[in-house]
């Protein structure tokens, strides 16, 4: 009875959906079946099914051969209008099956989770690594379906190609790239004149209209009118006429004030004067240079018959001479005296010259000029000075800064690179200022000082009022004295009969000795020279500061000049008022050679850069060259300025066999030294065995 009522509860409740669904698919009888008994959980429904037992049994038996039954294949007779039928046929892609799909993550290296990233790749890595022989891998083999690869084609517009050209010059791309407006102008204040004049033209078309509505409407008033407002009309367009006129002139002004006023402009003539001034002096600075000079070949020369008739002459037979080659000179400096000069240490071909009278009647406000090579017409920098230089020099390490010295005391270090007067440290307010006139100034790259502290570099100045000073630029400008040049009595035979007879000798008015000039050593920053108005040359050193080490006594005037050797360490030359120029050694206080050639002051002397036994030498009358391996008694080269004009400063260039002379009428010329004695290998030793041999005849002499 169990088993008979649990057998048809199954079979009813297996056939029943099949019955009442009967256009579900036959082939989805038993899956439609367990649905459709899943889905129905009451009771009443169950109950039914147990009380209409044969029911269900028929049913189940009917569903039965239905899905038993087999369908016979008739196969169909197509005729002609079937073949001709068009079919459509849809092809759709089929739905992928994923077996497996693992999807890669990608991090940010800058993330928090790029490190976890990292750390996991690296042990799959390793994990990798270790995978031959170890018995957690096992080989597994399954099959896979090659999916056959697909093409697809898009259909799209042809790309046309078409070449364009345009040409673009040095100056467009110049300008576009340097495309500012100039300060104080703007777009709205500059109006091109096509602008101006469309304007003009519209404003009187539209007084023109203007007149023509008011006559037109006049007409029923009367002649009386109409003649009013014609004239009132025209008067108008007169003044419409003017104010345009006016407006336009007031803008063409202001345009051109705008392009004079631009620093696009100074930019560009800058450029150009220095292009015209190189191919005007192109010869000379090639001779400067030592290049070949290269002929014009557009210039043409017609020869006279004089010049047809006379030979040419050879340069070498007219022996050493100066070629003057040209003189940086321009309105600013006309008329003014050069004082100084000095190279850059840099970049030898910029000069700075200094300008100031020497006498104390004649001062006036003085001027520095930065001349370039590329331009002896103008300077590269001006800076105005409130007293006349006296002195100057370009800095050692820090090569745009030159220190100016002053006549009125003053010390001050400009910078070359800005175009502004104003010095960047000044020695105005300090409590070490000279009290007179700074006759020279040198930078000094000091060495370590005895307690160990780096110095560096400091720059050392000496004055009339008798101090050597040094300067710090670190922490401001501070200032130390170095030395107090002191007087020294002279021993003649009158005051040593005045001492035996118990007189007293002559008392000085002051005991400071004014100082003119100083050199230090080449081979040791600490030992210096100094010499002074008396005729005294000091050796002093920067650890002493009460006493000398040494007094070198010959000069009868002022020493203007102290130049120690560059190739024998202690030889040294002096010039001074006394009209003569003393060659020195440093262990001997009486000078070795004394060199007279004229009775004129010499104002400064030099050694030659390339020659151990060159130097050169000016005073107010002539240039002149010595040669100590040719002649010991006068000069190979003396060359003579124009009449009246005084020679003041000499100097050699370091890169050129040239020499730089200036004078005070404002001009520094440049002459080329032309046929010198060729330079030998031994010229040191020449020099040395020079003063040797002169040495042993003045010890022979003085003991005979």
């Amino acid at each position: 009875m169990s088993q008979a009522s649990i057998y048809q509860t199954g079979v009813t409740s297996f056939a029943a959906p099949f019955t009442r669904y009967s256009g579900v698919n036959h082939r989805s009888l038993f899956g439609t079946t367990l649905s459709h008994q899943s889905s129905r959980s009451s009771r009443d429904s169950f109950a039914e099914e147990i009380t209409e037992p044969t029911t269900g049994v028929t049913n189940i038996v009917s569903g039965l051969a239905d899905v038993q039954r087999k369908h016979a294949e008739v196969r169909e007779e197509l005729s002609e209008a079937d073949l001709d039928k068009i079919v459509d046929i849809t092809l759709t892609e089929s739905e992928m099956i994923w077996l497996l799909d693992i999807t890669g993550t990608c991090a940010s290296q800058e993330t928090d989770e790029a490190e976890a990233i990292r750390a996991k790749n690296q042990k799959y890595t390793e994990l990798c690594k270790a995978r031959d022989g170890n018995d957690r891998y096992a080989d597994r083999g399954m099959q896979t379906f090659n999916d056959a690869p697909k093409h697809k084609d898009v259909q799209t517009a042809k790309v046309e190609h078409m070449d364009a050209g345009s040409i673009a010059t040095t100056w467009d791309l110049y300008d576009t790239y340097n495309n500012e407006v100039s300060e104080g102008t703007s777009t709205a204040e500059i109006i091109p004149e096509d602008a101006e004049s469309d304007t003009f033209e519209a404003a009187e078309n539209k007084s023109s209209s203007d007149v023509n509505k008011d006559s037109m409407g006049s007409k029923s008033g009367g002649s009386e009118n109409k003649s009013s407002m014609l004239t009132s009309s025209s008067v108008d367009m007169d003044n419409t006429a003017e104010e345009q006129d006016k407006s336009k002139q007031e803008h063409s002004k202001a345009r051109d004030e705008a392009i004079l006023e631009s620093e696009d402009l100074v930019k560009d003539l800058f450029v150009m004067e220095r292009v015209v001034t190189l191919n005007i002096y192109q010869a000379k600075q090639a001779a400067y240079r030592g290049l070949d000079i290269l002929p014009d070949i557009d210039a043409v020369k017609e020869e006279t018959p004089e010049e047809q008739k006379n030979a040419p002459v050879d340069i070498a037979q007219l022996g050493p001479n100066l070629d003057r080659l040209w003189a940086y000179s321009c309105l600013l400096t006309k008329g003014r005296n050069v004082s100084c000069m000095a190279w850059n240490q840099l970049n030898p071909d910029l000069l700075a010259v200094g300008y100031g009278q020497f006498g104390f009647t004649e001062q006036k406000g003085g001027i520095v000029c930065c001349w370039s090579l590329k331009n002896p017409e103008y300077p590269e920098r001006v800076f105005q000075c409130e007293a006349g230089v006296t002195a100057l020099d370009y800095s050692l390490t820090n090569e745009n800064l030159l220190a100016v010295g002053m006549y009125n005391g003053s010390v001050a270090i400009y910078n070359v690179r800005a175009s502004s007067d104003e010095p960047i440290l000044d020695s105005y307010e300090s409590r070490g200022k000279h009290g007179a006139p700074v006759w020279q100034l040198q930078w000094i790259d000091k060495e370590k000082g005895s307690s160990g502290e780096e110095k560096g570099e400091i720059l050392v100045s000496i004055s009339t009022d008798g101090r050597v000073t040094q300067w710090q630029i670190r922490k401001g400008f501070e200032c130390a004295d170095l030395m107090k040049l002191k007087k020294l009595a002279k021993a003649t035979k009158k005051k040593d009969k005045e001492s035996k007879d118990g007189q007293k000798g002559e008392a000085f008015i002051s005991r400071q000795a004014s100082g003119l000039c100083f050199d230090f050593h080449s081979g040791d920053p600490n030992i210096y020279l100094a010499g002074t108005e008396d005729g005294h040359i000091h050796k002093c050193s920067c650890s002493y500061n009460e006493q000398y080490l040494d007094s070198y006594d010959g000069h009868t005037g002022a020493v203007y000049k102290l130049r120690w050797s560059p190739f024998l360490p202690d030889v040294f030359l002096s010039c001074s008022a006394d009209w003569s120029i003393r060659l020195w050694i440093q262990n001997r206080i009486k000078p070795v050679f004394n060199f007279f050639s004229s009775t004129k002051s010499v104002m400064d002397v030099c050694w030659s850069p390339t020659s151990a036994t060159v130097f050169g030498c000016v005073n107010e009358g002539a240039v002149e060259i010595w040669d100590l391996a040719v002649n010991t008694l006068d000069p190979i080269i003396v060359s003579v300025p124009a009449p009246g004009v005084k020679l003041s400063c000499l100097l050699f260039a370091s890169n050129s066999n040239s020499l730089l002379v200036g004078d005070s009428e404002g001009q520094v010329s440049v002459y080329q030294l032309r046929n010198m004695p060729v330079i030998q290998n031994n010229q040191v030793d020449m020099l040395s065995d020079l003063i040797h041999q002169t040495i042993s005849s003045q010890r022979g002499s003085h003991h005979n």
